[in-house]
């Protein structure tokens, strides 16, 4: 495969795409790793196995982009077994955002409010544009996604107002719900997303409007929370202040975790996850 190094260090380092985009990366390089034609099943397999070593640690954020590779890694039947299990999640993963949208309709509708850029409540509001009135967007800081994700809305034809993250509270008391898509969910419920998620689900928590979070099953996690802050995926602080000035130390944490209390509903493919064990879900 060309370019593997690059195409792995660019799951690690990319600051544009959502999850969904980073998992079908993931799925794709093991896939194509272990249906390469030009090189023996023994080196196919030495390849997918070196690969997904690395994509495992790749992101600490993004389960699912963990629940991929052990997934494909554990398949049976060598590499070709392991590009049949690559080829089959990677229609899975396709097809998940529909059946999540059936399941969460009814809880789409009215005035809106979302945090970050998450491909799956994209396509979630998307098809229920009929019944919502208005999507208010916050434009997530400091890489300003929100601004992207306004943008796509508008082009749907979908009414939206842009807010900077610190309006949320201002804001919130004319919303129906707040939806959210997720990049981890934990053992216990607590949901790993864009900083920031956590103190608008608090705000939530505060104005008694439910909070809504749109993930497939694949990013639920077997791994509780330990207070193990690298899971957060700390980047530049240069990111938040351009030019350093002495005695300010800058922290710059591209997720947060949200307490699971605070969550109404985690709207899965499978239906609505309520921490029920996680062998019974999956």
């Amino acid at each position: 495969m060309k370019n593997l190094q690059e195409r792995i260090e660019a799951v690690r380092n990319d600051r544009e795409h959502g999850s969904r985009w980073l998992v079908g990366e993931t799925i794709a390089i093991l896939e194509e790793l272990a249906s390469a034609p030009d090189s023996s099943p023994e080196e196919r397999l030495a390849q997918v196995r070196a690969a997904g070593e690395e994509l495992l640690q790749a992101r600490p954020a993004m389960a699912a982009i963990a629940g991929a590779v052990r997934r494909i890694l554990q398949a049976s039947g060598g590499p070709a077994g392991m590009a049949l299990e690559a080829a089959r999640l990677r229609e899975e993963y396709e097809r998940a955002p529909q059946a999540i949208i059936a399941h969460a309709r009814p809880l789409l509708a009215g005035t809106l409010m979302t945090h970050s850029l998450s491909g799956t409540v994209l396509e979630a509001l998307h098809a229920c544009t009929s019944q919502i009135k208005r999507v208010i967007v916050l434009e997530g800081r400091p890489r300003y996604e929100g601004r992207e994700m306004a943008r796509r809305l508008q082009a749907l034809n979908l009414a939206v107002t842009l807010i900077t993250d610190a309006e949320a509270a201002i804001f919130l008391p004319e919303c129906t719900a707040v939806v959210v898509g997720a990049d981890s969910v934990l053992a216990n419920g607590d949901v790993i997303n864009k900083a920031g998620t956590a103190l608008l689900a608090w705000a939530c928590r505060g104005y008694g409007i439910p909070f809504y979070v749109l993930c497939e099953s694949l990013k639920i996690s077997s791994q509780p929370w330990t207070g193990d802050l690298s899971l957060l995926e700390e980047k530049e602080p240069e990111e938040v202040l351009e030019e350093p000035t002495p005695g300010i130390e800058v922290r710059n944490f591209y997720f947060d975790r949200t307490p699971g209390e605070l969550v109404t509903a985690i709207v899965t493919e499978r239906g609505f996850f309520n921490k029920e064990p996680l062998s019974d879900f999956r």
